[in-house]
């Protein structure tokens, strides 16, 4: 200030250059003064936001450092991997420790050798038991994202693991909709000639649940046609379930479109190969199903088809049973319906058997006694044992007075509430 007070003061310039200079510096200060006359101020809120500033830098650099500081442990150097114990590799990482314990110590191993950064982060040095260990790990844990990263390193190197593996690991692969990803498999089987490529016709059941999960219905089921047509026996039976999958959930999710596909499909292949599975994993959706006119549907079916009808006649126990498991009552009672309409005696006995056994279980006393009338009525008698069975149940509830369906438990009843009312 002192400085500024005689730069400005009155003296008399002795050349042009010194005047030149005054006038810069009397203009200087008249711009500065206001700011100077409240600096204390100024210096305040510089010193906030200074501070600001340092606590900033200071967060990033501290993120930053703990950033490095991870990813130092995760790419260090192995040399002392393998005499490395498993407590130790515990202590690194929680995350890390948690998958580890599920693990054996070979599996351990092999996933520190695996991230050991000698060997470029590649699978190439692994051995097969090796390979085959860890991909298994990873499916039992369902470790999607080192699963991933083992099936990018098999792709990138062509290295396949076992047979049995490889088919669990595309079945994985189908459920997550990684399609391209089972597409490159196909490719490398297709060029090294493996087994799998015959037997699954170019891995058609794997690709086709795959578009499947991924919302691509109708390329999923020209996928399954396709790979039908060249499958062998393995292939057909995989084939198959992956179109029993299909049918239950186009019913359930009430796809019309879809179903008319799927059903043009099932009728090409009964037509080419005389093969009635599909369409009988069709009727048996529509059959269950509670709509009036997938009933209707089912109905057709076993009209147009004989070979349908001899199928359901044969399987009497298991769709029952099947029925019965899932307390669809209404569906046995149909079902007895069509053996009758079909004349198919014995699997109606069955079914009549099986309800009689199933309404016992549950201690009904008039439904019992229907399905004894009924097969009466029809010269279908029960076994001896049922029929001992129905007059126990019959004498119990007559002691019990009738009252309940079922056993009777030993509880004291619950007083009633009694109220006494003011006013």
């Amino acid at each position: 200030m002192a400085m500024l007070a005689r730069l400005s003061s009155g003296a008399t310039p002795t050349s042009p250059q010194k005047a030149a200079v005054q006038r810069f510096q009397k203009c200087i200060a008249s711009l500065l003064w206001p700011v100077l006359r409240d600096a204390g101020g100024v210096q305040r809120k510089s010193t906030q936001i200074d501070a600001i500033d340092s606590f900033t830098n200071e967060l990033v650099e501290r993120k930053s450092k703990k950033w490095k500081e991870l990813r130092g442990n995760m790419m260090s150097t192995g040399d002392n991997v393998q005499s490395t114990s498993s407590a130790a590799v515990g202590t690194k990482s929680n995350q890390f420790s948690k998958n580890v314990g599920l693990m054996s110590k070979g599996v351990i191993s092999d996933i520190q050798a695996l991230r050991s950064p000698e060997l470029g982060l590649d699978i190439r040095s692994l051995s097969q038991a090796q390979l085959d260990n860890l991909l298994n790990s990873t499916l039992e844990i369902k470790n999607k994202v080192d699963f991933l990263y083992l099936m990018r390193q098999c792709i990138h190197w062509q290295q396949l693991p076992s047979n049995e593996v490889l088919v669990s690991c595309l079945k994985y692969l189908s459920t997550l909709s990684r399609v391209q990803d089972i597409e490159s498999i196909a490719e490398i089987c297709k060029e090294q000639n493996h087994h799998l490529t015959k037997m699954y016709c170019g891995l058609a059941p794997f690709k086709s649940m795959a578009l499947w999960r991924s919302d691509s219905a109708e390329l999923a089921l020209k996928t399954l046609s396709r790979g039908y047509e060249s499958a062998s026996k393995d292939g057909k039976r995989m084939i198959r379930a992956a179109f029993r999958t299909i049918a239950e959930e186009t019913l359930a999710n009430k796809s019309d479109a879809v179903l008319v596909h799927l059903m043009e499909i099932a009728r090409t292949i009964y037509e080419k190969h005389q093969d009635i599975f599909v369409i009988a994993c069709v009727w048996k959706q529509c059959f269950v199903s509670e709509w009036f006119c997938d009933q209707k549907s089912a109905g057709d079916l076993l009209l147009r088809y004989e070979e349908l009808q001899q199928m359901v006649a044969k399987r009497s126990v298991s769709l029952c049973g099947s029925f019965l498991s899932r307390n669809n009552v209404d569906a046995v009672h149909r079902l007895i319906e069509v053996y009758l309409q079909y004349n198919e005696r014995e699997a109606c006995s069955n079914c009549l058997s099986l309800l009689f056994t199933y309404q016992y279980n549950r201690r009904d006393l008039r439904a019992c006694a229907e399905i004894i009338k009924s097969c009466s009525e029809l010269d279908m008698p029960l076994s001896e044992v049922q029929n001992e069975q129905f007059l126990s149940l019959f004498i119990n509830q007559n002691e019990g007075g009738g009252k309940s369906k079922m056993p009777s438990r030993k509880h004291a009843p619950k007083p009633a509430k009694q109220f006494q009312y003011k006013f």
